[in-house]
């Protein structure tokens, strides 16, 4: 959905995105930074009508906040970098201690200045054509951030592609996105970014986001219950890592393409044939070094895990216990999902936990016994 607040924004056709349940404050940090460029959102239940600024995006008068969303910060720096002239970016506490500097480097071999690898910073353009390089196995947000601002561009950007890329599926989906919308370019080792025309369709329907299936089968398994459909994620990457993890048929369950679910998904796998995660270094950049808080935050409930360079050991045969102490959900929205439904089941105090309405508006209530 952030992504095509982003396309949305930049079409001077009205875009209605169709969607199940309330949008996370991930995606209202998002549309809140759009309006304050002068984009139109007009937001009804499951339904967001948004008409982009005739003429294009225009310069904010005050500081973009992105809340605690990585993507936002990332996609709104690239659009910024495309206007005359200075933006404040900002965050929340956990944001303000996220590594930004793939993005602030690639723009400013571009020609722009970034006060900062990490927020609050400003960035002063206008972007310049030029080449860039960008490195796919720290994040994919640096070049789908450069697609997403392409059409503001003043000319050819070429961007090379380095390192083994990781979460490629959100790279495919700005892709995918962006293709409906008018992109004609292609995805090679270098990429050519020229200029264009953002038609987004009319309507556009919002898929369930996979990414929180995890957190309901490790609910299911606690309870013996079944909350969601598992067949609708079939052959999704998030699908593929849990059939790999829950039939422990390999042993190793990469998750070059899944990091966000690292922490259910040890939970899982503890509670039954355990296993190892491999290809997951990218999770300790995350709101949290996702590896370590991960294995912190199970270990408070008796579940050990092992760290790894890469990813986490995991013994099987495991079950949780009540915390003897409160947990620090570290800022981490993924961390306070796993660590509540673990508390349904054997109690715990959480600090934080709120974090979860960035992804899930009403979860602590949702999975709540009263």
């Amino acid at each position: 959905m952030i992504r095509w607040i982003a396309l949305a924004s930049q079409s001077e056709s009205r875009t209605n995105l169709v969607f199940q349940g309330s949008p996370g404050r991930d995606i209202e940090s998002m549309a809140e930074c759009m309006e304050k460029m002068g984009v139109s959102i007009e937001r009804e239940s499951q339904r967001w009508s948004i008409r982009g600024k005739a003429g294009g995006l225009e310069l904010p008068f005050s500081t973009l906040n992105c809340g605690n969303s990585a993507t936002t910060a990332n996609f709104v720096s690239a659009i910024a970098a495309c206007m005359d002239g200075p933006i404040e970016i900002d965050g929340d506490q956990s944001l303000r201690k996220r590594d930004l500097s793939p993005m602030a480097s690639t723009l400013r071999d571009l020609g722009c200045e970034v006060s900062s690898d990490h927020l609050p910073y400003t960035v002063s353009g206008p972007i310049c054509k030029g080449h860039s390089r960008i490195d796919e196995s720290l994040s994919s947000q640096t070049l789908s951030g450069m697609i997403l601002a392409s059409p503001a561009f003043p000319g050819e950007v070429r961007i090379s592609l380095q390192g083994k890329a990781v979460s490629r599926w959100y790279r495919d989906l700005t892709i995918e996105s962006s293709s409906l919308s008018g992109w004609t370019g292609d995805y090679e080792d270098v990429i050519s970014l020229l200029p264009w025309v953002v038609g987004t369709p009319e309507i556009i329907e919002i898929p369930e986001e996979s990414s929180l299936l995890p957190i309901s089968l490790l609910f299911d398994r606690l309870h013996g219950t079944k909350s969601l459909d598992f067949s609708k994620f079939e052959g999704t990457p998030v699908g593929t890592s849990l059939e790999m993890a829950i039939s422990g048929a390999t042993g190793k369950v990469s998750l070059r393409d899944t990091s966000d679910v690292i922490s259910p998904l040890a939970a899982l796998m503890a509670m039954g044939n355990g296993g190892e995660i491999v290809e997951a270094t990218h999770a300790r950049g995350k709101e949290s070094n996702r590896i370590v808080s991960t294995i912190r935050m199970l270990s408070s409930f008796g579940i050990e895990v092992e760290e790894r360079d890469d990813g986490l050991f995991i013994s099987g045969g495991q079950h949780p216990i009540e915390p003897s102490e409160e947990i620090d959900c570290e800022y981490d929205h993924r961390l306070a999902m796993t660590a509540a439904v673990l508390a349904t089941k054997v109690g715990a105090k959480l600090s934080g936990h709120e974090i979860c309405d960035v992804t899930h508006p009403g979860f602590l209530e949702m999975i709540s016994p009263n």
